[in-house]
């Protein structure tokens, strides 16, 4: 798992998700995100770290990670189709957090 910063200073992305990502990986990074935005004192220079919400994006027949993030505080917030070539067997859905 890992955080991708996004042209929003104030979002990020967890990339690098799937159905095999522990409840308690997600809590760790959650918290890890949290005290980054807590301690962030740089404003309007990168967009290392302080983002306020993050976001996943989970692919058809990840069950396991949408149910455990909905446990860590997650909503589906946006569902689109995949890009053309993938097999059509459903949506994206986009999980948004606030911290």
């Amino acid at each position: 798992m890992e955080k991708t910063t996004t042209a929003c200073c104030a979002l990020c992305q967890l990339n690098k998700v799937d159905d095999t990502t522990s409840l308690e990986h997600l809590n760790s990074a959650i918290k890890i995100l949290r005290k980054q935005k807590l301690e962030n004192k740089e404003v309007g220079v990168t967009t290392g770290n302080g983002q306020t919400a993050i976001f996943v994006i989970a692919s058809p027949g990840e069950n396991n990670l949408k149910m455990n993030l909905k446990k860590v505080g997650f909503k589906v917030k946006h569902v689109f189709e995949r890009r053309k070539g993938y097999p059509n067997t459903g949506d994206l859905e986009m999980y948004i957090k606030n911290l």
